[in-house]
Parts: C-alpha cells; structure tokens; sequence
C-alpha cells in the first residue's frame, strides 16, 4: 500500500479535478497519522495488560477492567473504520477494503463509535444510579443496561447490512473511496446525538452532588469529549463535501475522534493504574477509609474483603500527586469508589 505520489495517485487526482472536486493524495501525512494513533493504541495496550494483571486490586476491580478492555477494542475497531473509510489509504487493492458495508458499518460505526460513546454513556449513567439513587450498579440493573445497549447496536448493524448498498454506503471506484448515503448518515449522526444528550442530561443531573475523587472531572470529559466527537463528525459528514477528499479534515476527525476516546479511558483509569504501580498499599488504604467513612461497604458487598481493623481517620500523603482531600461533603461521596460496573465482587 503505498502513500506516495505515484502515477495512479496522480491520475486519481485529475479524474476527481475533472469531476469539480478537490483531492488531496494519500500521502506519508496519512501515513503518520496512521503510525501515531497505532502507537497510542499500543502503549494503552500494554497499560491494559498491567491492569487486567493487577485487576483484583479493589480500587481498579470497581472499575470493571474486562468492560473497559473491551471499550479500548471498541476503540481500536473506530480506528481501523476511519482509517479504512475516511481516505487515509487506497481501497481498490483489497475486496475486503471494498466492502464499505462492513467497514462502515460494523467497524466505524457499531463495534467502534456506537460502542465507544455507549459505554461512556452507561458509565454516567452508573455513576447517576450510585450517587443519585444511592445503589449499586450492578446484578439485574447492570445486565439489563449492557444486553439492551449491546443488542441496540446489533439491531443497527443487522438492519443496516439488510438494506441496498445505495441506501447506505458503497463502494466508488473512481474515487477509490467509499460514497456515503446522506439520509443515513443522517440515521447514524442523530443515534451519536442522541447518546450526547442522555449523557447530558445524566450529567446535569448530578450537577449539584459532591464528590470525592475524581467522578466530576470523569462527567464533564464524557460531556466535553461526546460533545466536540458529535459536533466535527456532524460538520465533516454533512456540511465538508466529500470530507475524505480534504488531508486536513479527515486528518483532524480522525485524531479528535481517537485522542478524544483515549482521554475519556485515561481520566477514568489513570488515577488507580498510576497508585497501583507506584503507591499501591498507601492509596488502597487512602481507598478504603473513604468507602467506610460514607459506609458504602454494604452497597458494594466490599466488607468481606476488608480489614475490620482499618482506621476510619484518613491519612495524608503529602508525595502523593493526586493527594485527596481529608474531608468531604456527602454520605453518598465516593462511591466513586463507584464506578461500579461489578457484576461479581467475590471473585
């Protein structure tokens, strides 16, 4: 797969110019995006190892690393969909590169966006369940949430697949890009739109309940990130003519769509991955006091797992960058703790 200008490039380039349309070749900038946002991947595939590794530590458990793990390949599969169908490289070599159904479809937009900002979403949703209802998010009500978003986004895709090519997205041979029906990418900016507002409306919500770590900064980057994610892919599908035409445009979407995601994982992950590996036993007891002093063992079946012995005065520890606050203001405060994608705590 080549990404300089060679003579077919060329030729490519002319036909579209003849066709009114301005194309700017593949080229090594296509390249480096790709190699960029692949190494991000990597580097977050290894810390996710390390986590699934060490995902008996309660203070990674309750963020569910399995559900996680799963969003980063939702991240991965939006990766290869934008790459795919977003004019970063040549699709004629390839029939399975062709197929802008399944690379569309499934890869952009089902198993990675719909995913992706889903379980961002479900996450909100979560932290509105323990901190506004004051239960755990976990048993009937956290199966039922994932089966229902999970079959939704089969639904799509199966529906999607079962209608015309012309009636959704295929193949276009002289442009060697995939061609995109307007109404549905209509169909799929107002799900996106949709997902963006229930994780508004879950987040104002919870505008006004205190908390304890680092919930709020986790609302407001899911808010932000769905937000900017919704706004450029509505202006690149459908106010950019042919936006995979434009080396800036589908460069910029491609990197707000990736680095946004990687933000949303790392402001939900990086504060109990950073104390695992390097102050593990001072944060976990950090962790602990908290959960006893709003007496959230019960909600999350924790006590069995913890020292009846732990003081409930909570410690400072002045090397600690993330150093929390000694007090706070809610019963409810930490369920932070609280991510609470747990479906079993005994394990």
């Amino acid at each position: 797969m080549s990404f300089a200008f060679t003579p077919e490039e060329q030729s490519r380039v002319e036909v579209a110019t003849f066709l009114g349309i301005h194309l700017d070749p593949i080229s090594y900038v296509d390249l480096s995006t790709i190699i960029v946002l692949g190494t991000m991947y990597v580097f977050e595939f290894i810390a996710l190892c390390y986590q699934l590794r060490n995902r008996d530590y309660l203070p990674l458990r309750v963020k569910n690393v399995p559900v996680m793990f799963s969003l980063y390949f939702g991240g991965v599969s939006w990766l290869l969909g934008d790459i795919f169908t977003g004019g970063l490289v040549h699709l004629g070599q390839s029939p399975v590169l062709r197929n802008c159904k399944f690379t569309v479809i499934w890869l952009r937009v089902c198993i990675g966006a719909y995913y992706v900002t889903s379980i961002f979403a479900l996450r909100c949703y979560s932290l509105y369940y323990v901190f506004c209802k004051g239960k755990a998010f976990k048993g009937r009500i956290l199966l039922l949430s994932l089966g229902v978003t999970g079959l939704s986004i089969v639904a799509f895709g199966v529906i999607s697949m079962l209608l015309p090519a012309r009636m959704t997205v295929e193949y276009e041979e002289i442009l060697d890009m995939c061609n995109f029906n307007h109404t549905y990418v209509l169909c799929v900016l107002v799900v996106i739109w949709t997902i963006w507002a229930y994780t508004a409306v879950m987040s104002w919500k919870m505008r006004k309940i205190p908390f304890c770590f680092n919930e709020r900064v986790e609302i407001f980057a899911t808010f932000g990130i769905l937000l900017i994610v919704s706004l450029l892919n509505s202006m690149c599908l459908l106010v950019i003519s042919i936006y995979p035409a434009s080396l800036g445009w589908r460069t910029a979407l491609v990197y707000t769509n990736h680095v946004g995601a990687s933000i949303g994982y790392w402001v939900v992950m990086w504060e109990p991955t950073y104390a695992c590996m390097f102050h593990r036993d001072e944060y976990f007891q950090y962790w602990i006091n908290i959960l006893k002093e709003d007496q959230m063992e019960r909600e999350y079946e924790y006590s069995s797992n913890l020292n009846t012995d732990t003081t409930l005065n909570l410690i400072e520890y002045p090397d600690i960058p993330y150093k929390a606050h000694s007090t706070h203001g809610s019963t409810l405060g930490s369920t932070a703790i609280s991510d609470i994608y747990t479906t079993d705590h005994g394990n």
